[in-house]
C-alpha cells in the first residue's frame, strides 16, 4: 500500500497474517507447557517406613518423611519434634501415614485410666473442650451439717474426649473422657454423687 503526502509518497509494509498467527500459537503453546510442567503444592508429612507397633513412643520408631498434595488430618513436618515421646494407638504398616487421631501423649500414656463426666455446660467451660486439651478439677464438697467447700484435686489433667452438644440443643450435658489415677478416679466418683465438679481448661 502506498500513501500520498503533498508531493511525497512513501510504502507501508503489509502486515504478514501468517506471522501474527505463528506468534500467537507460540504464546498460546509456551503458557501451555508452563501450565502442564508446575508442580502442584506439596506438604512434607510422617509416615512409617516400616511395620510400627501400638505402645512404643515414636522416638524409637522407623519413622519418614512423604510430601502429599492434602495433608489434612495428617501429621505434618519433616521431624518429630515435640512429638518424640508420643505413642501410637493403633499399629501401622509400611508406607501408612501418621494420623493425628492415633497419637496419644506422653501424659495419657503415663496415666492410662479414664473416667467419663457428664457436666453442665456452666461447669464445663461452656463446652469448649476437645481431645488434647489440660485442665484443672475442682470439687465441691457440700457434706451433711457441714460447710460447702470447693477444692482443686487434679491440676493439668489430659483431656481424652469431649462431646459438645449441637447448637439447636445448647442445654445438654458436656461428656467428657478423662485420664485419671486411682485417686482422681475416685474423688470424681464421689464427687458426682455428694457434690459437684468444675473444669477448668488451661491456657497454652
Amino acid at each position: 500500500m502506498a500513501v500520498r503526502t503533498g508531493s511525497a509518497s512513501f510504502a507501508i509494509p503489509e502486515i504478514d497474517r501468517r506471522l501474527v498467527v505463528g506468534g500467537l500459537l507460540a504464546v498460546v503453546s509456551a503458557a501451555l507447557v508452563l501450565m502442564l510442567t508446575q508442580q502442584p503444592e506439596s506438604f512434607p508429612i510422617l509416615v512409617a517406613e516400616e511395620s510400627l507397633p501400638a505402645g512404643t513412643a515414636l522416638n524409637s520408631l522407623a519413622v519418614g518423611v512423604r510430601h502429599v498434595e492434602n495433608p489434612d488430618g495428617l501429621v505434618q513436618g519433616t521431624s518429630l519434634g515435640e512429638l518424640e515421646e508420643w505413642v501410637l494407638a493403633v499399629p501401622l504398616e509400611a508406607g501408612e501415614p501418621l494420623l493425628g487421631s492415633v497419637l496419644l501423649p506422653p501424659v495419657a500414656v503415663d496415666v492410662p485410666n479414664v473416667i467419663a463426666l457428664s457436666l453442665d455446660r456452666a461447669h464445663a467451660v461452656l463446652g469448649q473442650l476437645s481431645a488434647g486439651d489440660l485442665v484443672d478439677v475442682y470439687v465441691t464438697t457440700a457434706g451433711i451439717g457441714a460447710p460447702t467447700g470447693t477444692a482443686l484435686v487434679a491440676a493439668d489433667v489430659y483431656v481424652v474426649s469431649a462431646s459438645v452438644p449441637e447448637v439447636t440443643s445448647a442445654q445438654g450435658p458436656v461428656e467428657v473422657l478423662l485420664a485419671v489415677d486411682d485417686m482422681l478416679a475416685q474423688q470424681l466418683a464421689a464427687a458426682g454423687r455428694s457434690g459437684g465438679v468444675d473444669l477448668v481448661r488451661v491456657g497454652p
